[in-house]
């Protein structure tokens, strides 16, 4: 019994002397290990400036406008899009991959002839889609663009 008193009379006691050891070398661990973050100012990279030849005069981008029920508009102009023979759409848009190979290679000839230079001619295209359209239309969109090999397109948000 008096073993019993002696234990219930004793507290436990945890020394952290050690533990506030360990926790400062590991501080000290890592403060020397650590690599400091280079300042961005003292990075040595070219941030875009003013073009040099501000006088270049760029032909204005193809527009293509995706509206609610998938219907493609060119610039204004409504591109027909075929039909499966089951009655669904054709996402291949063949009218649409035709027009765009069309002001490629108008452009194209421009640069060739030397009347424009490949930075005022080069062929972009912005893509405006509605908020409700199916994603299945931008995407066959932009697949139309890479098969008439366009590489600038963009992305226009109301």
């Amino acid at each position: 019994m008096e073993f019993f008193k002696k234990l219930i009379r004793e507290e436990d006691t945890v020394d952290l002397t050690p533990m506030i050891d360990v926790t400062f070398l590991l501080l000290i661990y890592f403060m020397v290990t650590t690599m400091l973050k280079q300042p961005e100012a003292e990075l040595s990279i070219q941030l875009p400036g003013k073009p040099a030849n501000s006088d270049l005069k760029p032909m204005p981008l193809l527009s293509v406008e995706i509206g609610d029920y998938g219907q493609v508009i060119l610039n204004g102009s409504e591109i027909e899009q075929a039909t499966t023979s089951t009655g669904a759409p054709n996402y291949e848009m063949l009218d649409l991959v035709a027009n765009l190979k069309q002001q490629k290679s108008m452009r194209d000839q421009l640069i060739a002839s030397g009347a424009r230079s490949k930075e005022e001619a080069e062929l972009k295209v912005q893509i405006e889609s509605s908020g409700i359209a199916e994603h299945q239309s931008s995407i066959s969109v932009l697949n139309a663009c890479s098969t008439a090999g366009i590489e600038k397109i963009t992305f226009a948000f109301e």
